[in-house]
């Protein structure tokens, strides 16, 4: 069961009761809108999209709340409870002479371990498969996380769905999700995205995850500035 709305993830959490998801997995905004430097990748229909403001405490309190475990991206952007235990995302093909950044730093919470761990693969984005979004995540990584920190039968949540890696990483994973996305058009593409892939026949989901992992080193060279 994937249940995905159109809508402020205030409004959506507000109607869950405590603790109400075993685990949420959550990509938030780091920065506020007006802080953003508009890129390419930032142009949609022919102007600059900015995709939302940095959360206030209120979200994280209402996240916590609702969820009984967090990882939360862009951890050394928000003011956190104390952590011992992270996870790393190594981009792979990312090199210190490229603007974007090399890495991503997710909280994982007490209740996930104190061992900290590190995902190395691509970012998303090729000829064949372009981005939906502009800080979208590969469905590998979910799908990792999921393996190394959600057990059986939990229902997950995401707040910020964005692409809807996510989303899909849980479908094909046999996880129930709940999922918010506040941007219109973000919300279409990413449920079309996820409409076309529970679609597919299992047979051919695997062999497209196949083709991802052998075009990972085809990706576009970041090497260069």
């Amino acid at each position: 069961m994937i249940e995905y709305t159109n809508e402020d993830c205030m409004v959506g959490m507000a109607r869950y009761p405590d603790k109400y998801f075993d685990l949420a997995i959550v990509d938030p905004p780091y920065r506020n809108a007006s802080d953003n430097q508009p890129t390419k990748d930032m142009r949609r229909n022919g102007k600059i999209e900015l995709f939302g403001d940095k959360p206030d405490d209120s979200y994280f309190e209402e996240l916590f709340r609702v969820s009984k475990n967090q990882i939360i991206w862009g951890a050394n952007n928000f003011n956190l409870p104390e952590y011992k235990g992270f996870v790393v995302w190594k981009k792979l093909t990312i090199s210190d002479a490229f603007t974007m950044s090399m890495a991503e730093l997710a909280y994982i919470s007490e209740g996930l371990g104190t061992t900290s761990k590190v995902f190395e693969f691509a970012p998303q984005g090729t000829a064949e498969h372009k981005r939906i979004h502009p800080t979208q995540k590969p469905v590998a990584l979910y799908k990792w996380l999921l393996k190394n920190y959600a057990k059986p039968n939990d229902l997950i949540l995401d707040t910020h769905v964005g692409s809807a890696s996510s989303l899909i990483a849980c479908y094909d994973m046999g996880f129930d999700a709940v999922g918010f996305e506040l941007d219109p058009d973000y919300y279409r593409a990413s449920k079309q995205r996820l409409e076309d892939f529970m679609r597919q026949p299992r047979l051919e989901q695997m062999m497209q995850e196949h083709r991802e992992q052998v075009d990972m080193f085809d990706r576009p060279d970041y090497s260069k500035p």
